[in-house]
């Protein structure tokens, strides 16, 4: 009962952002998310800490309280834009996206070995697979399905709109490599402490993060070409950056390969963090996990 009035709750919210002119929405989205930097105490807590160790004496604790505010307004909007794409003409969003780099996509796709698309909870980017959909080259989008059902009927009804299929985040890789070796482009955000098991730890911001392997694991296997793609918020819309296909270590050497490629991979997320830092999650406990510490010789 409890997820049903959620749901129809959500319903109403909806329909009346939907009327609303778009930048009139997009105001009422930032100040929703600085309602929310006042009242979740908790995540501006974790936050500020990732904040302050990541740039250390780079900034002063009223820019890390800017940036960290720019945060909470980035979610609110991208919420707002997320209930907006769930019915926005294609004409609109063509109009609000401007891409640069997709010829580096469609090249990619041509080729036939599948496309590995690397990205980040970074700008709104719910908005990536829609505008790419909405172009004619969809993706297979992997995610963690919500916990209310009726919310998540209605969020994958968003994201499949243009072709797009989500997969679940909890899909094997064997399932990942078949779909790549039949052409497909699969959507991979990479910015997540994943737990010991399924991690190699590679730095971000001057420290070890916990850093799913199995992407680099898959890349090496197939030989998709993995190709970095962002989305900066600009006044009306969004830029998306879609940029060549990265150039890959093969040592044949498993294990460094995977410890350099998925260090490559995190280091491209955090260039375009440092350029937009109030674009990125800072909420999610990013360094959660620790590299486990040798034991002592004289223990």
């Amino acid at each position: 009962m409890k997820e049903k009035t959620v749901y129809y709750l959500m319903r109403l919210f909806s329909a009346v952002v939907q009327k609303l002119p778009f930048d009139t929405a997009l105001n009422l989205g930032a100040g929703l998310g600085r309602l929310m930097y006042r009242l979740d105490k908790r995540h501006r807590l974790i936050a500020l800490e990732n904040l302050r160790q990541s740039f250390k004496t780079e900034k002063s604790e009223q820019a890390l309280e800017d940036i960290l505010r720019g945060v909470y307004q980035n979610i609110g909007r991208s919420g707002i834009e997320a209930i907006r794409l769930s019915s926005m003409a294609s004409e609109e969003i063509r109009e609000r996206t401007e891409i640069r780099g997709l010829s580096h996509y469609q090249e990619a796709l041509r080729a036939n070995k599948g496309v590995i698309l690397l990205g980040a909870h970074f700008g709104s980017w719910e908005w990536i697979p829609l505008a790419l959909g909405n172009e004619g080259v969809p993706m297979q989008v992997i995610v963690r399905p919500i916990d209310n059902p009726y919310l998540n009927e209605m969020v994958q009804q968003m994201r499949e709109r243009f072709g797009n299929v989500v997969m679940n985040k909890r899909s094997e890789t064997g399932e990942i490599i078949k779909l790549l070796r039949k052409g497909k482009a699969i959507g991979f955000l990479l910015d997540q402490d994943v737990g010991r098991g399924k991690a190699i730890f590679v730095d971000y911001f001057g420290r070890p993060a916990a850093t799913n392997k199995a992407l680099a694991t898959i890349a090496l296997r197939t030989g998709a070409p993995v190709i970095p793609m962002f989305i900066i918020r600009k006044e009306g819309g969004h830029q998306l950056v879609i940029e060549k296909p990265m150039a890959l270590p093969r040592t044949g050497n498993l294990k460094q390969d995977m410890i350099e490629i998925t260090t490559l991979f995190t280091k491209k997320i955090e260039s375009y963090v440092r350029q937009y830092p109030d674009h990125w999650l800072w909420l999610h406990r990013r360094w959660k996990t620790r590299p486990e510490e040798p034991e002592s010789p004289h223990a």
